[in-house]
């Protein structure tokens, strides 16, 4: 057979790690990569001397060109839907969207449908689904370890969108992917906070009701002690389960117990190990295998139930799904005046991504230390402030 041929759109941190998951599968090339920023291009292409990549500016040329069979977009959140659609409209064979989705269920909506439409697998990088406590709490569930699930608790921070939607998404997939029927939430916004240029929240929690009467509690940026978007907690009628991407701990009659969660020899946490797995099941579903367990059609669900928290905050009411608005609620309350800003100036939490004013061969150096790109992209913005 020969090699799935891949390319990349969005040459930043996600970009890399992408690669990163590519480069541990067998039958994948990565072929070429795309960007409307040439330094990002140029210093995409620097790190990678060993593969002859192609590099462009625009996603249609590099459709056209490199003809790729599968397109990973690895963009900001807002920039995610042009892609996605674009790659799917050439007939692409499998698009690798990151999280999350979109921002907007119009904007959701119209990635899976044009996918749908020309036959273009679709899965959304929600890729602690492959983590091995993940898994492994999915199993003990469904074997009946601590009976029904009742009440699945997540704390989170850095806003919603942005690390809330791995523990929804994740709730959702230990728990068997149930619909939820409906959302009540609350949101703070005192100062002027985006994230990855989209508007978000200061603090926020929600109650999800899902089919089958499993509840879900979310708090967003409330406290930081045990936020994470790694973790959480699931109550059932015969027992207490807490579940991380490498451990599970059961708690019920006969006091706590670890159960035994398969850690690879080679397992590279985040990034490398689970991006790969995303990308063998992906093969898998391409050539004839089940849905992939992070399938457009559930990632979309957990895009619905975010949105609706919103908007349950901006309409002081629960909201019961199918969700009626399109648009990005939260956006929308604050342009109708609900969500007054009490402390002046725009600033986004992500901003130590620039690479405006960063040196470099300054850069290079720290990477070359074996500091990854988060750290060393913060310490040259602290430098140079």
């Amino acid at each position: 057979m020969a090699p799935y041929r891949a390319a990349i759109v969005g040459c930043g941190s996600i970009g890399h790690a992408h690669m990163d998951g590519y480069r541990l599968v067998d039958g994948v090339d990565v072929v070429a990569i795309a960007d409307p920023v040439l330094e990002a291009r140029e210093h995409y292409l620097e790190q990678y001397p060993d593969l002859s990549l192609q590099a462009f500016g625009t996603v249609e040329e590099m459709i056209e060109t490199a003809k790729p069979d599968i397109v990973s977009v690895c963009t900001w959140h807002l920039l995610h839907p042009a892609p996605t659609i674009a790659a799917a409209r050439t007939g692409v064979k499998a698009v690798i969207c990151e999280k999350p989705m979109a921002i907007g269920m119009g904007a959701a909506d119209s990635m899976v449908e044009a996918c749908d439409a020309s036959g273009t697998k679709l899965i959304i990088s929600h890729q602690r689904r492959f983590t091995p406590g993940w898994e492994r709490a999915k199993q003990l569930i469904a074997e009946g370890v601590i009976g029904a699930p009742q009440f699945v608790t997540n704390k989170v921070r850095e806003g919603l969108t942005n690390w809330g939607t791995h523990t929804i998404d994740g709730s959702r997939f230990v728990i068997g992917d149930p619909r939820a029927e409906w959302v009540m939430g609350a949101v703070e916004r005192r100062t002027d906070r985006f994230e990855r240029d989209t508007a978000i929240e200061d603090a926020c929690m929600g109650l999800i009701h899902f089919e089958g009467g499993v509840q879900l509690f979310i708090q967003s940026d409330l406290m930081a002690e045990g936020a994470t978007a790694g973790a959480f907690q699931i109550r059932g009628t015969d027992g207490h389960m807490e579940v991380t991407e490498t451990t599970v701990r059961i708690l019920n009659g006969d006091g706590w117990r670890d159960a035994d969660v398969e850690l690879d020899d080679n397992y590279q946490g985040i990034g490398g190990s689970t991006n790969a797995a995303q990308v063998q099941e992906l093969i898998a579903w391409l050539e004839g295998g089940p849905e992939h367990r992070g399938s457009g059609h559930k990632a979309r669900d957990t895009v619905e139930v975010m949105m609706a928290l919103y908007e349950s905050a901006r309409r002081n009411e629960v909201v019961r799904l199918p969700l009626e608005e399109k648009g990005y609620p939260l956006e929308l309350m604050i342009g109708e005046g609900k969500l007054p800003v009490r402390e002046e100036g725009r600033y986004d939490i992500r901003s130590f991504l620039s690479w405006k004013g960063i040196d470099r061969d300054a850069y290079r150096e720290l990477r070359d230390q074996g500091i990854g790109h988060h750290q060393a992209m913060r310490q040259l913005h602290e430098e140079t402030s």
